[in-house]
């Protein structure tokens, strides 16, 4: 079957790949000039099962009203931005409610799970060197109610296969010893050892090249400016005066793939989500971090990269709007330092980033057929891209295929919002 995929990021590059091992003609369209520019390129580099609820928890409606006109609410709504959220935020705040989140929350974490299986035996068959250190992620917490909280649902999704340790004070400072300036500030920890670390941006570009090795085609500066339909199908995909065609057809751009599919009156409920790094330089040999932490209470983790710190945090809701203001970055080094303050860093080394994470109403990828024939989706990961890149990319080829997957697709289809949201007007 010829397939195109629209997008080189994570998802679209890990979709193209599963394709092309299964035997399709596979073409990818990047309007950027090589793959995982956009929301791969900095992202907090860890493969986070443990972090697989979404963003709307209940009362996250408190926290995003109490944000307005703050910078430095880890998260963030803009005035500004609400017209564009109406239908949408309703949607997400619905999604809030206890029995829904943590339905949700279980499918994610699920997807999680099997991604990381479909990652580790991708990487053993390509031999992809992107960084990988399975030592897990280290969650700090200088709250004792919270603490005991993320105890008792990680004892619960265990069940599912998620691995925890919980640590004491002691036990958290023996296990990471950078954290002993503020070790009096922590109540405990939790050690998910399953969670992964990696480059996503070095995977993505190494994965890129096996992909075209093995015969996948790449379009690189190639802008998607008109989806064509006839007959209820898309006919081709034009970018200037070229014309791309297929047999299917796959939108994996990202927050990018709500306008695009609004062209063809698919509604997609995919917003976009901004969020901030900052990558330190250090200098070889003097790395004092040896796994990655997630601060509770600051919403931030801070990541050891070879001969790099990153520090990653915030969701801003502020639409397609992709500057870097100086009070975000602030914030950044503000952080390191809260949770790191001994750590050898020079504010001068660091690269400021920031990215557009594609957030679905419900905060559950969107993975499969759309209501357009020959039209599918692999979108709406919000911040667990890295973590469900090879696993939604193995889902959906299985599906393309007509495989019998191996987790339930409806958990992840568009049809799970047509009883709410029109899918499909005129085109």
């Amino acid at each position: 079957m010829k397939v195109i995929v629209i997008g080189a990021g994570l998802i679209g590059v890990t979709t193209a790949f599963a394709l092309r091992s299964q035997g399709h003609d596979v073409t990818v369209i990047e309007r950027k000039q090589s793959a995982g520019r956009e929301t791969s390129f900095a992202n907090g580099a860890i493969l986070t099962p443990s972090m697989s609820d979404p963003w709307n928890a209940p009362g996250s409606w408190r926290v995003l009203l109490a944000s307005l006109g703050r910078s430095d609410s880890p998260m963030q709504l803009r005035a500004s931005t609400l017209p564009s959220l109406a239908g949408w935020g309703i949607h997400f705040l619905r999604n809030s409610r206890a029995t829904t989140f943590e339905r949700n929350s279980l499918s994610n974490l699920r997807l999680a799970l099997y991604s990381l299986q479909v990652m580790q035996s991708l990487q053993s068959q390509t031999q992809i060197e992107y960084g990988r250190s399975a030592r897990g992620t280290l969650r700090v917490f200088r709250d004792q109610a919270a603490w005991h909280n993320a105890v008792t649902v990680a004892e619960r999704r265990s069940g599912e296969g998620l691995r925890f340790r919980a640590l004491s004070r002691n036990d958290t400072i023996a296990l990471e010893p950078a954290l002993a300036p503020i070790a009096d500030q922590l109540t405990g920890a939790l050690h998910y050892e399953t969670d992964e670390t990696g480059d996503a941006y070095k995977f993505c570009t190494e994965l890129t090249e096996r992909a075209r090795q093995c015969g996948v085609r790449f379009h690189f500066s190639t802008n998607v400016s008109t989806l064509e339909m006839r007959r209820s199908k898309i006919q081709s995909i034009v970018s200037g005066r070229n014309s791309f065609t297929a047999d299917k057809y796959i939108i994996a751009a990202g927050s990018y793939s709500t306008p695009l599919l609004r062209q063809v009156g698919v509604h997609l409920p995919v917003r976009p989500v901004k969020g901030y790094s900052l990558t330190f330089e250090v200098p070889r040999g003097n790395q004092s971090l040896g796994i990655p932490v997630v601060d509770d209470r600051l919403h931030a983790v801070v990541t050891p990269l070879e001969n790099k710190l990153r520090v990653a945090g915030t969701a801003e809701f502020t639409g397609f709007d992709l500057r870097l203001p100086a009070s975000r970055i602030r914030n950044l080094e503000n952080l390191v330092y809260e949770i790191l303050p001994r750590a050898p860093v020079d504010p001068a080394s660091a690269t400021a980033w920031c990215g557009l994470r594609p957030v679905s109403s419900d905060g559950v990828p969107i993975i499969g057929p759309t209501p357009i024939e020959n039209l599918l989706v692999n979108t709406g990961h919000g911040h667990l891209g890295w973590t469900m890149a090879a696993g939604s990319a193995q889902l959906l080829a299985d599906l393309l295929a007509g495989n019998a997957p191996q987790l339930d697709p409806t958990l992840f289809s568009f049809a799970r919002f047509t009883s709410s949201n029109s899918a499909v007007t005129a085109a």
